[in-house]
């Protein structure tokens, strides 16, 4: 009978470590997270100083299925995940469905290379690459001059949505740079902000942005910022984007707005890889449709 109870204590302790192992430490010099006020609002920043860290924090965009293993984007970031020093993982862009069983992001997509969605949505300026070594870069699409470094194009100003021709060289370089790209608002460009309260959702809601930008020392830090009181869109940007210059002095290069409506998944890990409640989202990680995730390696 004491030889049944030891073996049943031992593998719950094994599967115990198997669940918490899964994701591994991070450095938690270079990852700070807190809550700060500002102008009677409360703010939960996840800041991350990634210059500093010589690069080691790292962004991975899981956007849609696997056309080729059929494998939903929770199943492939499943797999991914072990081991990895998972800082978080959020809910990205918007989705073109409620009700379909396979919604697809919304605006031009691009996953690890392949391209799952051509459309450019024009009333969303913000085009997000997430670059196969981790680095991650926002471009104002009105501008028009997205450049790209790498490949034959590299450093070459395009116009994508005027251009067809811009247009396929970008998607070819996507293909070949094994690339990650997204679309969504572009709320702060340059530290200006780009919308107002006439072109933007009025609906009420918590909000949550990735920001990136430069801190008084030069430093290149990433910021989720998540703000729990319910404003519009052109309200919450604009609270932030005062948070970040005045409390956090950021000088913001871009900030882009993370999906907190139909598809609300956030997961914040401690350095030691254990959840942290700090921010957390309403729908479980398997409901997710797409997730942009940073970690440490």
């Amino acid at each position: 009978m004491k030889r049944t109870v030891i073996i049943l204590v031992s593998v719950i302790l094994m599967t115990g470590l198997s669940s918490s192992s899964r994701i591994g430490p991070y450095d938690s010099d270079f990852v700070q997270v807190s809550t700060a006020k500002h102008n009677g609002y409360e703010y939960k920043v996840i800041y991350m100083e990634r210059g500093r860290s010589g690069k080691r924090i790292k962004a991975k965009y899981f956007a849609a299925k696997d056309p080729y293993s059929n494998k939903t984007v929770p199943q492939r970031y499943n797999e991914w995940e072990y081991g990895k020093g998972v800082i978080c993982v959020s809910s990205g862009t918007y989705m073109d469905s409620y009700t379909n069983p396979n919604p697809k992001p919304v605006g031009i997509t691009v996953d690890n290379g392949i391209v799952v969605n051509r459309n450019l949505q024009p009333d969303m300026d913000g085009l997000v690459i997430v670059y196969a070594t981790g680095g991650i870069v926002a471009t104002n699409l009105e501008d028009k001059d997205l450049t790209v470094q790498g490949g034959s194009i590299s450093g070459i100003p395009l116009d994508i949505r005027g251009n067809s021709f811009h247009l396929s060289s970008f998607l070819k370089w996507c293909e070949e740079q094994e690339a990650t790209v997204f679309q969504t608002h572009m709320l702060i460009y340059k530290n200006e902000l780009k919308i107002s309260s006439y072109n933007s959702s009025k609906t009420p809601r918590e909000r949550r942005f990735l920001a990136v930008g430069y801190d008084d020392d030069g430093n290149l830090a990433h910021c989720i910022i998540h703000s729990p009181d319910y404003t519009s869109l052109y309200e919450g940007t604009k609270r932030v984007h005062d948070f970040l210059n005045e409390i956090k002095e950021l000088d913001v290069t871009f900030m882009v707005n993370l999906d907190t409506g139909a598809q609300d998944v956030f997961k914040l890990f401690n350095a030691d890889g254990n959840e942290d409640n700090t921010i957390k989202g309403q729908k479980s990680l398997e409901e997710a449709v797409n997730l942009l995730v940073y970690y440490y390696e």
